[in-house]
């Protein structure tokens, strides 16, 4: 009896364009990630020149992408006509991966933390959430942003892209801003000719990536606000007895200066230069996980921390 639906057999020419868009799908995004991974640096003032990145994991999604856009184009009809199993799969795929790429792409992408370099305000097992809307995104195939609104702020927490080798991600905090001019000696950090605000709050100890105890003074930095702002108040670790590197320079247009919180533990700008406004991946906003790999125990006073 005929109960009035329609079988896949009774609509011919349902699939007639579905390869056209999902190819069309897959290629603008393939090419987007390409143009956001397949650009190198020039030398820039306190950086070196970035390396190829035609090999990085982000250009060899481009180029898959790429390639399963032209398939659907030459081959995709029939692909799809076949109305196997496999098809099925692939149709929730499809969307998987859409909505997946759209949020990690425009949106927000997990990081998780490796190193001590921002202890005490990230600790290494944490993962966090990055905003990827925070400072707009980059145009592809150039180094120009887009929907950066006012930009990072002295005191954001930034992931960036390794000026030095694009194909690592690195978290620290902004400090100098275009133009400022940024001095830090004798553990001291100081603003445009004035000294930034310190505050003694005690001891810290930690234990590093091998396991060491470490011993440090923890101080309250209160960095001066962006337009006007008011102060920006962060943890920070020095060690008294430890070398003290001195910077004086002045950060130029289209550049921001960046460092650890853990001062005496940090590859930085002070050792590598500037971060150029394009290398910007987005600001770190809160604290979804946090493992304790030492421990081999959960943090749970960590989860849900927003970032400051």
């Amino acid at each position: 009896m005929d109960n009035g639906n329609m079988s896949t057999t009774e609509q011919p020419g349902q699939n007639d364009k579905k390869h056209l868009w999902h190819g069309i799908f897959f290629l603008l995004t393939g090419v987007f990630m390409l143009g956001i991974y397949g650009i190198g640096d020039a030398p820039s003032p306190g950086g070196d020149v970035a390396p190829n990145e035609f090999m990085s994991f982000g250009m060899l999604a481009a180029w898959a992408l790429i390639a399963v856009g032209l398939f659907m184009f030459v081959a995709g009809k029939k692909f799809l006509a076949t109305n196997t199993l496999l098809v099925e799969y692939y149709e929730a795929i499809v969307m998987a991966v859409g909505i997946a790429l759209v949020v990690r792409t425009f949106l927000v992408e997990p990081f998780k933390i490796p190193s001590g370099s921002m202890i005490p305000t990230l600790l290494v097992g944490d993962y966090l959430f990055v905003s990827k809307m925070a400072y707009g995104h980059r145009i592809p195939f150039m180094r120009e942003r887009i929907f950066m609104s006012s930009g990072p702020k002295r005191g954001d927490v930034a992931v960036f892209e390794y000026p030095q080798d694009p194909r690592k991600d690195y978290i620290k905090r902004i400090i100098g801003l275009p133009g400022d001019h940024v001095t830090y000696r004798n553990k001291r950090l100081y603003l445009n000719g004035e000294p930034v605000g310190y505050e003694a709050t005690g001891q810290f100890s930690y234990k590093n990536e091998q396991g060491q105890e470490v011993e440090s003074l923890k101080w309250a930095e209160k960095l001066p606000g962006s337009d006007g702002a008011g102060a920006v108040e962060h943890p920070v670790l020095v060690r008294p007895f430890s070398y003290s590197d001195i910077t004086d320079t002045t950060v130029p247009p289209g550049h921001y200066f960046v460092m650890g919180d853990n001062r005496d533990n940090s590859n930085d700008s002070r050792v590598w230069g500037f971060v150029p406004a394009y290398r910007l991946v987005g600001e770190a906003k809160a604290i979804f996980w946090s493992w304790d790999h030492q421990e081999g125990r959960l943090r749970w006073e960590r989860l849900g921390q927003v970032i400051r």
